[in-house]
């Protein structure tokens, strides 16, 4: 039977247009420890419903304490009235499903990327933040968002970099504008930029690929990265949306050039 258990809202703030950095704290601590990746249903008190339930990916978690990078969805049932929640409003949590991107990455591999779209950022920090002081090989993060104002965790990801060298990351935007990351991003969608890891020092066929976010964009990565010869496990994936989409054979195989560069 699944652990339903009560909860409190310790931070429920802004990060990044339509995003949301949400600390929750269990009444008592979890049977199960939470690590980043494993995902969680959140039971949200939502008006005209007694609860509603969503299942959200598991960014930072300490004792009791758990975070959640969330996407505020317009017209959705849960993540527009968890938006109004503030700290010590009540919910309730539940389960622990899928797997830790830490028992996910192959410990032979040389060098791990992790790549995201919109708030799977989140989940990709919490595992770079964990595994930098006690793992030496490199990590690099490339994460995609539309423009600058939808980039989340940056100040977090800054931080990062600078307390441990042999982690990097680059934003990739959609839509490149002036905006706060303006001169530090990569324009263009996250699938267009395998080359560009190439000349930061990642090795592709000796790396660990941890990708996350839009189905379309991890379905396209992965068929890229098998057909230029990563072998398949070393490609892992959670999708968020779009998982039944069939891979852009264009995009495919320009990637998989990249890779043979």
């Amino acid at each position: 039977m699944t652990e339903i258990l009560g909860a409190r809202i310790v931070e429920n703030r802004e990060v990044a247009r339509a995003t949301r950095w949400l600390v929750i704290e269990t009444d008592e601590p979890p049977e199960m420890a939470y690590v980043p990746g494993h995902i969680v249903a959140l039971y949200v008190p939502s008006p005209g419903e007694k609860w509603v339930r969503h299942p959200y990916t598991v960014s930072w978690a300490e004792g009791a304490r758990i975070g959640v990078l969330y996407r505020v969805v317009r017209g959705g049932r849960t993540s527009p009235f968890m938006a109004t929640m503030t700290a010590g409003d009540t919910l309730r949590l539940g389960g622990r499903f899928g797997e830790a991107v830490s028992t996910l990455v192959d410990p032979e591999a040389a060098a791990i990327v992790g790549v995201s779209t919109g708030s799977g950022v989140g989940p990709l920090h919490g595992f770079a933040a964990r595994a930098l002081p006690n793992d030496p090989r490199p990590i690099t993060l490339l994460a995609g968002f539309r423009d600058a104002a939808d980039a989340a965790l940056v100040p977090e990801l800054d931080a990062l970099a600078a307390a441990h060298p042999h982690f990097s990351w680059r934003a990739a935007l959609s839509r490149p504008d002036a905006g706060a990351l303006a001169g530090r991003a990569l324009a263009g969608r996250v699938t267009a930029h395998v080359g560009t890891l190439r000349a930061l020092g990642v090795s592709p066929l000796a790396t660990h690929w941890h990708l996350i976010g839009n189905g379309a964009m991890a379905i396209d990565l992965r068929a890229g990265l098998l057909a230029g010869g990563v072998s398949r496990e070393r490609v892992t994936f959670e999708t968020y949306h779009n998982r039944g989409t069939s891979p852009d054979l264009a995009v495919v195989a320009a990637i998989a050039a990249a890779l043979a560069r």
